[in-house]
């Protein structure tokens, strides 16, 4: 009996040790975004005062997105992606040393943390469809679901811990600690990257003599033709534009709506990274019954519906229950928004197809902007709940006027 066959089949990529390696470098690559969310909205909420300026935050990580997001997938095809990996996490690890040692000399300002969260954010624009378009070749096209549960469940667990461990050390220990635990944590990364970058792995991706620009124009076409991933790439816009944005008030919902300091920033970020977790076991109950594409668009609603409720509550627990809601929403659209560009696309365009949904993170941007504002001018709870019930509605329209995602039982289109 094969090792394989052994393991349930949920767990059959992990008998892949180059597999095994990169999902390292993806838990610790999650623990420190999530607790860079944490610390970072924090730091800046405390120096400014100001929901605009933790707003701002993610509205330059957005515009790192929108300005990279196209060339994002042939960037990666064109260096190769293991290459492309240590490049990006060595971009990660400058930004956070700068930031600590900014600190540790007294001279931070929140604009020295905005410029640290924009060049995250281009690091994280280019290394995600590197990251993720891997995957096929260390598992094969088969395998490849399977593969982004395994994932995502990782990503849940360790989001969960992260952003907990973030608001128990800013609360115990402060800023300066919790940099330099993120700054060991990208270190650990690079290490291993290394490592994995002298395995051998086969490469299915030719690459041509086609330009950046023409790589990206073509990707974009591709897309404009098959209605699936048409479908998921302007669901995975509207949600970037309307309900995520509204993530980064959370330091304002602990501080101004709720009472609660640090921790309890940790623990509303935790109860949304835990309902990740518990989703994705629904997910992988489901999608045996269900099109995946119906998965991925109740997975959207699902999120909408949680945060208008979210939006309304003045009570913690209550709060921390539709968080924990909308992160079983997040378990169907964002595991299953993967898998469909992955096996919809040809081996050819798959990197590519992945530069739009990056692209449509990028398509954030103003609604970052808009949701600072709104803030400022009518408060966080209207703002959250007005754009969360716009987001249901927008969505519900795509997914009407192309059913082909949520009619087909492989989401094929």
């Amino acid at each position: 009996m094969t090792q394989s066959s052994r393991l349930p089949a949920v767990l059959a990529p992990l008998t892949s040790p180059a597999y095994r390696r990169l999902l390292w470098s993806s838990a610790l690559w999650w623990q420190t975004l999530s607790m860079w969310t944490v610390v970072a909205g924090v730091l800046v909420l405390d120096m400014t005062d100001s929901a605009l300026a933790v707003t701002l935050l993610s509205f330059w990580r957005r515009a790192a997105q929108l300005l990279l997001g196209g060339f994002a997938g042939p960037i990666g095809d064109r260096l190769g992606r293991r290459t492309t990996l240590l490049l990006t996490q060595g971009c990660i690890f400058v930004s956070c040393a700068g930031v600590l040692i900014l600190f540790a000399g007294e001279r931070l300002a929140a604009w020295h943390v905005t410029v640290a969260a924009f060049v995250i954010g281009a690091a994280w624009t280019v290394d995600m469809p590197a990251r993720t378009a891997l995957t096929p070749d260390l598992v094969g096209r088969d395998q490849t679901a399977d593969a982004m549960l395994v994932e995502s469940f990782a990503q849940g667990l360790l989001g969960s811990i992260g952003a907990y461990a973030a608001g128990w050390l800013l609360q115990s220990y402060g800023s300066g600690l919790s940099f330099g635990v993120m700054l060991g944590l990208t270190g650990l990364n690079l290490a291993l990257l290394w490592l994995f970058s002298r395995q051998e792995v086969a490469r299915t991706v030719k690459v041509g003599s086609q330009s950046v620009w023409g790589a990206m124009g073509e990707g974009l076409r591709y897309v404009g033709r098959t209605p699936t991933i048409l479908a998921v790439t302007l669901i995975s816009a509207v949600l970037n534009i309307l309900i995520f944005p509204s993530m980064s008030l959370l330091p304002v919902f602990a501080r101004d709506v709720l009472g609660w300091g640090p921790l309890g920033l940790g623990l509303l970020n935790s109860g949304y990274n835990i309902g990740t977790f518990v989703g994705l076991y629904l997910v992988l109950r489901l999608r045996a019954h269900a099109p995946i594409g119906l998965l991925f668009t109740v997975g959207a609603l699902v999120q909408c519906a949680a945060l208008v409720v979210f939006a309304a509550s003045s009570s913690f627990a209550l709060s921390w229950a539709m968080l924990f809601v909308a992160g079983l929403g997040q378990a169907g659209f964002h595991t299953l928004r993967a898998t469909i560009l992955l096996t919809t696309s040809s081996d050819e365009m798959r990197g590519r197809a992945l530069s739009t949904v990056v692209l449509t993170q990028g398509t954030g941007l103003p609604g970052e902007l808009q949701t600072g504002l709104l803030a400022e001018r009518v408060g966080a709870p209207w703002t959250v709940g007005a754009q969360a019930g716009v987001s249901a509605l927008l969505t519900g329209v795509v997914a009407l006027a192309l059913p082909v995602l949520w009619r087909k039982k492989d989401g094929r289109g």
